[in-house]
């Protein structure tokens, strides 16, 4: 009977310890796709509601312009400097945003997809050529 538990207990802790290494690994990659994850920062806020997806952030409705006016007046308070900032509201809307910090550019575009009624955001961070 001891040898029974022994093995039932081994056989639950390998279980356990192959679950949590399984979503070790695939959180650790879930965000290979991008350059640079809000959530991991702290200058640079994530628009409340919008969750990631693969490569881009989404968010149920239409709410491209919020999201711009987000980032437009907030990333100024955490050292990003304006360099270019475009919203449209032609067809279905959307925006074009461009901050320095440093030696480094961010380039956040979203817009609303009408289709499936989504507001898809995305991030990108690259080194600035001068």
């Amino acid at each position: 009977m001891n040898k029974r538990m022994v093995l039932s207990f081994a056989f639950i802790l390998l279980i356990v310890s192959s679950v949590s290494v399984y979503k070790f690994v695939l959180e650790k990659h879930r965000y290979s796709s991008v350059s640079i994850v809000p959530e991991h920062r702290k200058d640079l806020p994530l628009y409340e509601g919008l969750e990631f997806q693969d490569h881009y952030y989404l968010i149920k409705g239409n709410h491209w312009y919020e999201i711009y006016k987000f980032y437009r007046d907030t990333l100024p308070h955490h050292g990003w400097k304006p360099v270019y900032k475009h919203a449209s509201i032609e067809d279905w809307g959307g925006f074009m945003l461009r901050f320095q910090k440093g030696d480094k550019e961010l380039h956040i575009d979203g817009g609303w997809h009408p289709n499936v009624n989504e507001t898809e955001t995305t991030f990108d961070l690259n080194p600035v050529h001068h």
